[in-house]
């Protein structure tokens, strides 16, 4: 018998069901132990206002808090070990960061193969770079990586996240907006790569598994986007830094900074980033102006818009 340790830290529930969905899949003669982490205290979903906010500076310097310890039977030598987390602010959510640094990681994944599941909007190279950092620094061994993303279209997607991260309803907004996240096709759909994997686990081999997930599009990777993700990483360091400056999560003194930087960024999605997308377009000279304004409209409801997802780094 084969043994594939689970570990997951999912607020709302979505990471968990992508996660759940690959490992029931998994060859028979697999047995898989869940665990999911719990935060000390735990963070709401819905998100409050405040609260949300609030975990910026800690989730992007990665400072950790406090988790509930795993009850993970050690003895066990596990022969994969599935890590799922999700990504606040282009970082690794807070109470994935504590289990990592903490001794419990420590002692679980050393010489041990690790395989990565990530559900994000649509940014999560810089996450998954200091998630490689801290499996190497447990002198784990990164196998594999899956990434699920949002695909819905750049502004639909602003305003569904926003309206689930709040409200806690993954439902159609107003009736007419798509269900917010990643489809339930795409979360049904993972399955596709339990074959691979088991094939991994069952011969003890990972030297291919990575480029087998690939082939199967386990993650999308886009150079631009990338370039995007590694500056909107230098401006919430900016900010956070500013931010704890005046204390950590349970002062108050920092309201009045969190306060501006929410304005801020709310500022850049809604107001900067569309007139920053028109002056683009209308400044090439090559097409004529309606082409320029068509191309502009588009953008708005485009993956390919560069403007606009530089504004929308807050929602990742």
């Amino acid at each position: 018998m084969k043994h594939v340790l689970s570990i997951t830290y999912s607020q709302s529930g979505q990471l968990n069901d992508i996660v759940t969905n690959i490992t029931d899949n998994l060859s028979k003669n697999i047995k898989v132990h869940h665990h999911k982490i719990t935060p000390v205290p735990n963070f709401p979903f819905p998100w409050t206002g405040k609260s949300f906010w609030n975990a910026m500076p800690e989730s992007v310097q990665m400072i950790p808090s406090e988790i509930v310890p795993l009850n993970i039977d050690e003895q066990i030598d596990y022969d994969l070990i599935i890590i799922g987390y999700p990504i606040w602010f282009l970082s690794p959510a807070i109470p994935i960061t504590t289990f990592f640094l903490g001794n419990q990681a420590k002692s679980i994944l050393s010489n041990k193969p690790v395989l990565t599941v990530i559900g994000a909007r649509n940014m999560w190279v810089m996450a998954q770079e200091e998630i490689k950092k801290m499996i190497s620094e447990c002198n784990g061994k990164l196998v594999g990586n899956i990434a699920l993303c949002d695909k819905h279209y750049n502004l639909i997607s602003v305003v569904t996240i926003i309206y689930w991260m709040m409200s806690g309803n993954k439902n159609n907004f107003l009736g007419i907006f798509p269900k917010p996240g990643i489809s339930d096709e795409d979360i049904s759909n993972v399955s596709v790569f339990s074959p691979v994997i088991s094939n991994s686990v069952t011969n003890s081999d990972y030297d291919t598994l990575n480029e087998k997930l690939v082939n199967l599009k386990s993650a999308r990777l886009i150079p631009d986007i990338v370039s995007i993700e590694e500056k909107g990483k230098r401006m919430f360091k900016i900010w956070s830094k500013f931010i704890l400056k005046k204390g950590g999560p349970e002062s108050n003194k920092r309201s009045f900074r969190l306060k501006i930087f929410s304005r801020y960024l709310l500022f850049v999605i809604f107001v900067v980033s569309p007139i920053a997308s028109l002056i683009y377009y209308l400044t090439l000279l090559k097409f004529p102006i309606f082409i320029n304004l068509l191309l502009f409209f588009l953008s708005l409801f485009s993956h390919r818009s560069h403007a606009l997802r530089c504004s929308l780094l807050l929602l990742q």
